[in-house]
């Protein structure tokens, strides 16, 4: 294995005989985004790493145009010499703030994964509502955004997931948890939390059996048929924690609903 870490905090990893898999878990249920959105064809991507995401969707789906913001251009860098990113026309790499780069564009996208992390918690820009209200804009109609959280969804570490889930729910329908790994270790611990949220109609039976068929076999993640049995179906709170605003607005919180 060739691994990348960011001080302590093991960002990236790539198997030296297939440059394509990993060993780090919760990678491969950012691909949770196509039982969401099957014929996605655009994707953003905000947090490069070593480009595992990136350029196992650019292997695994054809027809699938991938934009990934990378603030680090050392870390781009990093990504092409030693992680085996692939230079190809359906990968534009920007070295650019995540935020910024989505006020400026002009895109529309199937899919936005935010993984981006000073050390281990993600930038509070890339949290708030103001925020996820852009990637909205960003999204196509039933378009699906994805998060990655360290955290919990109960207990000690969970206030900040639980304020990001409450703050998601301000602006889309359907939200699915999935805490990596829950399933077979379902004490409170700290971990990955993978969440997405969309507007489509979707049952939280219809996503199970999409994930359980492999998205009727596109999706080539291993294990991937078993993830939907991370699926959190428990209530998580949200009256004890606040709703994550930009500076600007955090004097009218008691007015959002």
């Amino acid at each position: 294995m060739r691994l990348l870490k960011f001080e302590r905090n093991e960002q990236s990893s790539m198997r030296m005989d297939d440059p394509y898999e990993t060993d780090i878990q919760y990678v491969g249920y950012f691909h949770l985004s196509l039982a969401i959105k099957p014929d996605a064809t655009r994707a953003l991507v905000i947090g490069l790493g070593g480009g595992s995401v990136v350029k196992r969707m650019w292997r695994d789906y054809l027809t699938m145009h991938i934009d990934a913001v990378e603030l680090d251009d050392e870390v781009i860098e990093v990504a092409y010499a030693f992680f085996a990113l692939p230079e190809d026309e359906r990968i534009h790499v920007f070295n650019d703030e995540g935020r910024a780069h989505l006020t400026r564009s002009n895109e529309i996208y199937d899919i936005i994964i935010i993984d981006a992390f000073n050390d281990d918690h993600i930038p509070r820009p890339l949290m708030t509502e103001e925020f996820l209200r852009l990637c909205r804009d960003h999204l196509s109609p039933d378009g699906v955004i994805v998060y990655n959280v360290i955290g919990s969804v109960y207990g000690s570490h969970s206030k900040l997931f639980r304020s990001l889930h409450r703050t998601a729910r301000n602006v889309w329908r359907n939200i699915w948890t999935f805490p990596v790994g829950v399933g077979t270790d379902p004490r409170d611990n700290t971990r990955n939390i993978v969440m997405l949220a969309s507007d489509t109609e979707l049952s939280d039976d219809e996503l199970l059996a999409r994930i359980a068929s492999r998205v009727d076999g596109m999706v080539t993640v291993p294990a991937f048929e078993r993830f939907g049995e991370d699926l959190y179906r428990g209530s998580i709170r949200s009256g004890d924690v606040p709703l994550l605003l930009d500076p600007s607005s955090a004097g009218k919180s008691g007015k959002r609903r």
